[in-house]
């Protein structure tokens, strides 16, 4: 089956081409290419954020940003949104209507708009070309860049011209063109200039035109598009399909291609030609021979406009009705498209001619050879489990019973009517080596063998009647899946295997054995290994990204593929096996979904087989969208590099600034907001990101998918921001965005301005008292009557300079105090709890006492600002601080002040410390602090604001220091906003 990985068939083909193609089809065994019907594709609309549905043109600059040219404007695309440059925001651009996009060679981004000029992007800054430059006023098809630096532009009716050097020079039919009508640019290896014009094409080299017509093979008419492959090959898109010219001569691209009208070609990193058309939607010419995708199979619109390969090897589509992209994922998916009976896929099962046998719920279907045939007798029929048999196959519906295949034909049923099966519902099938029969249904067991039919219930030891897996073991035993744990049978005596005190798990999917004889169960709460008498689990606490596992299928090099209804998670044994045994904390893992080619995440359990692994290596899993298929052999070419990451956005007190060079901010700067994104466009829901701040915390902070980074009131210095990436199944990005950045200091903070004013203080209280000595050293003499008096004012006096020297101490105490105390709630800012923080933790290890630490994070923050005002959102900010000050902060633990234990630890997040405290008693504590923060009353700042918040809790147990356990109360704080935010987890 590894073939179909790499040449399964797309049946779906319009009726008018199907013997075009059954004559165009290469021999099978040439066949190296996925078709096209297997490949993940994905649509946006202007739902989506496109300013218009038709993208005209597409292109991709050197950091990775995708660029679309539509009738509202250039939009670029990072990935994560849309982002609109037109008239409205860069001046430079003098309309809207969008007609093409281009990467120069030296990396400028330039757009050539309907009848507003070109506008060229270098760098950050835009400029305009315009008739003051030379260019008409015609309205423009495209422009480009050469490598000389000199500008093209195709006018729609006023042939080429040409910008170099403040010099422009114009091709028209007087110089040799063949039409003034002129569709598309492209240079080729030489650097010469090729033209599609509406009477052929012509290369222009230096000021020399050559023109190609009806004499050097091209049709009559127009030629619209143009692409080169890396052969130097050029291939004309034409009013009557495509031609490829070489040496001079052009030719059709194929015997019987369409006559058809070609407005984009397109030349990918394989040398297949991708060819878009203005009526029949999407062709691609290569190894698998002329394949077609038009709107009655998923293209938006049949008019194919652009078409763009990117570096990650997927094809974009712009169309008159949204924007395609044709992605080479590592699955694929066998569907109703491709004839299944039913996209709802239950059960699977390979028989011994190597044939796949797919249970739907609307009946049985077979597929071999790249066809599905579909089985005449159980049309219609919901198919929930298969199982082999010597002569045939038995399978399993959800209403009908039993049913045995022979030669193709029902050879025998069996039902609930007869008394033979204790429900019709059948969920499971096995016929066992000693040639016993078991049917698994959701009201009992039965047994069929030599000495005839059993049932078996809970009374006869089965944990539960509702039975979802079955399975046998290599010493014989049979081992029976239900929805309250595990049942064995050996030698007719039933055990049963209670797994609730692993995380509480009860229903069993699916099993494994391997060859040492350890299972392994597929249950709702993750995956249980059973090895000898010991058991473990591994689940969501260990980081598997879900509860729920259905099946596990272990590949050719051992390594475990689990289905779930969160995709496909593929985990290596020796990675399963360290977490099972404690020796790893956390599960490292590959999750797949809709974007790597699978139909739907949702895959099915609780009958089955619902996955397998065949004999050529593939994997199959049922999903409720077809079968999805992978060949874990061909993984490591769909691995994607690390992605780049770049700097989008710098907010300084709520104002963007400039991420380029170095900036210097001015002294009392409050608040840095960091924007960044990785330029992937396959799976960027799953780019992970990390980013540290070297003069403040030169650790790595680890933050999800999360692409922001907040800083309030950094102390003046100097900084560094680097920021990284890391795809699924990657590791760290080596290459990083950075930003440079100096805070300036107040005049108070200036490394002289202490011992100044204490200095200062010194001398005018020492030149005070001298004064005063003298003076009284003077009226002792006149005033010798009243010594002791003014003795006791000296007295009081030397106390009153005492007291002064107290209040510059004091003084000295609370410029102390400002620079770790966050200005805007009054709060210990996040400097002094990471000092108290490392005291405490310090002191509960050496007197082995609990002591937890949590992250508070208020939920939506962006929309409060958004939605009401950032004046709303500090004030939101300080009833949080005022909630926490009262609830947690206003207990004395221990030695702990109060305004110890809370500290706003950066942006909408604030720190929770709890000395002496255990988890247990910290998750009241935030839980009360929770609810109190809900409670807030904003009626009198914001009406009809509501304020929630998340907590990530951790203790201090089994971590060696004290920022492993702040990372993982920021890990807990990421589950409680994955599982819905306004919760506590820890």
């Amino acid at each position: 089956m590894r073939r179909l990985l790499t040449a399964v068939a797309g049946p779906i083909r319009r009726a008018a081409l199907a013997a075009l193609l059954l004559a165009l089809a290469l021999p099978a065994a040439a066949l190296q290419q996925k078709a096209l019907s297997t490949y993940s594709r994905e649509i946006w609309t202007t739902r989506d954020g496109l300013p218009h549905n038709q993208v005209n043109s597409i292109a991709q600059t050197r950091e990775g940003y995708l660029w679309f040219a539509t009738w509202e404007g250039v939009v670029r695309y990072n990935g994560q949104e849309f982002r609109s440059f037109g008239r409205q925001n860069v001046p430079e651009i003098r309309d809207n209507g969008i007609r093409s996009v281009r990467v120069s060679p030296s990396g400028a981004l330039v757009v050539a708009t309907s009848r507003g000029g070109i506008s060229v992007l270098r760098g950050e800054q835009w400029s305009h070309v315009g008739t003051a430059d030379g260019l008409g006023q015609d309205e423009l098809s495209v422009a480009i860049e050469d490598h000389a630096g000199r500008l093209w532009a195709a006018t729609e009716s006023r042939g080429v011209t040409r910008l170099a050097d403040g010099v422009a020079t114009h091709f028209r039919t007087g110089q040799g063109l063949p039409s003034n009508d002129t569709f598309a640019l492209i240079e080729d290896g030489a650097g010469a200039i090729w033209v599609a014009t509406g009477g052929g094409v012509a290369r222009i080299e230096g000021d020399r035109v050559q023109a190609f017509s009806t004499t050097a093979g091209l049709p009559e008419g127009s030629a619209f598009s143009l692409a080169i492959d890396e052969n130097g090959d050029l291939y004309v898109g034409t009013e009557r399909g495509v031609y490829v010219g070489r040496g001079g001569r052009f030719a059709p691209l194929m015997p019987g291609f369409p006559k058809e009208a070609i407005p984009s070609l397109q030349v990918d990193a394989e040398g297949s030609l991708w060819i878009g058309t203005v009526n029949r939607g999407l062709m691609r010419y290569g190894e698998r021979g002329l394949e077609f995708f038009d709107a009655a199979t998923g293209l938006p619109n049949n008019r194919v406009a652009s078409l763009f390969a990117d570096r990650e090897g997927s094809l974009w589509v712009g169309t008159n009705a949204g924007l395609m992209r044709f992605a080479d994922t590592p699955f694929i998916t066998i569907d109703s498209h491709h004839g299944l009976s039913d996209d709802y896929v239950r059960a699977l099962l390979e028989d011994a001619d190597g044939a796949i046998w797919i249970g739907t719920s609307r009946g049985l279907d077979r597929w071999q050879d790249e066809q599905v045939s579909p089985h005449p007798a159980l049309s219609g029929d919901a198919i929930l489990s298969l199982a082999r048999d010597d002569e045939g196959l038995w399978v399993g519906t959800y209403s009908t019973g039993l049913v045995r295949l022979r030669g193709g034909a029902v050879s025998e049923r069996l039902d609930s009517a007869g008394g033979i099966l204790p429900s019709n519902q059948v969920r499971a099938v096995l016929r066992a080596g000693d040639g016993a029969l078991w049917a698994g249904t959701s009201r009992g067991l039965m047994r069929r063998d030599a000495d005839g039919d059993r049932i078996l219930l809970e009374a006869d030891g089965l944990p539960r009647n509702f039975v979802l897996s079955l399975f046998e073991a290599r010493d014989g035993d049979i081992w029976v899946g239900t929805t309250n744990g595990a049942a064995r049978i050996r030698g007719g005596e039933v055990e049963a295997f209670d797994f609730n005190d692993l995380e509480q798990a009860q229903d069993v999917f699916g099993m494994h054995e391997d060859e040492d004889g350890t299972l392994w169960f597929a249950t709702d709460r993750g995956v249980i290994r059973l090895r000898g008498d010991e058991r473990r689990i591994v689940g969501a606490v260990h980081g598997l990204p879900v509860d729920t596992i259905f099946q596990i299928v272990a590949d050719s090099y051992g390594n475990f593929w689990l289905s779930s209804n969160a995709g496909v998670v593929y985990v290596r044994r020796q990675d399963m096996e360290a977490v099972a045994d404690g020796r790893q904390p956390r599960l490292d893992y590959q999750q797949f979904a809709e974007a790597d080619g699978m139909g739907s995440a949702q895959c099915n359990g609780g009958a089955g087989p619902a996955a397998l692994r065949a004999a050529d290596g593939s994997i199959w899993v049922a999903t409720a969208r077809g079968v999805a298929v992978v060949q874990p052999d061909e993984l490591a070419r769909y691995q994607l590099a690390p992605p780049p990451v770049v700097i989008e956005g710098l907010r300084v007190d709520d104002q963007s600034t400039s991420a380029n060079g170095v900036i210097v901010l001015p002294p009392g700067t409050r608040k840095l907001e960091l924007d960044y994104v990785s330029l992937s466009y396959r799976t960027p829901e799953q780019i992970r990101y990390r980013y540290r701040l070297e003069g403040f915390d030169n650790g790595w902070v680890e933050r999800s998918t999360r692409r922001n980074a907040q800083y309030t009131n950094l102390p003046p210095g100097r900084y560094r921001f680097q920021v990284s990436a890391a795809q699924r199944g990657s590791g760290w990005s080596p290459e990083t965005a950075t930003v440079n950045f100096e805070i300036q200091p107040e005049f108070w903070q200036q490394p002289w301005f202490l011992p100044a004013a204490i200095g200062g203080s010194i001398v005018l209280l020492y030149g005070f008292y001298r004064l005063r000595v003298r003076q009284l050293t003077t009226r002792e003499a006149q005033l010798s009557r009243i010594v002791d008096e003014r003795t006791r004012a000296l007295s009081e006096k030397n106390t009153e300079l005492e007291q002064k020297n107290e209040t510059i101490r004091q003084q000295s105490e609370i410029f102390e105090q400002l620079s770790r105390t966050d200005a805007l709630t009054g709060l210990p800012n996040r400097r002094s709890m990471e000092l108290t923080l490392a005291k405490a933790f310090e002191e509960s290890l050496l007197a082995d006492r609990p002591l937890s630490f949590g992250l508070l994070d208020i939920d939506h923050f962006k929309r409060i600002n958004d939605g009401f005002s950032h004046d709303v959102g500090d004030e939101a900010l300080r009833r949080v601080a005022a909630t926490m000050r009262e609830s947690v902060g206003a207990a004395l633990v221990g030695r702990w002040r109060g305004d110890e234990r809370v500290a706003r630890w950066g942006g909408e997040e604030f720190a929770l410390l709890f000395p002496d405290t255990d988890l247990d008693a910290a998750r009241r504590q935030a839980e009360a602090l929770r609810a109190a923060i809900e409670a807030i009353d904003c009626s009198d700042f914001a009406p009809g604001l509501r304020i929630t918040a998340s907590i990530g809790l951790a203790t201090r147990i089994d971590q060696a220091h004290h920022e492993r356990l702040v990372n993982e109360a920021d890990h807990r704080l990421y589950d409680a906003k994955h599982s819905g935010r306004n919760r506590v987890c820890g």
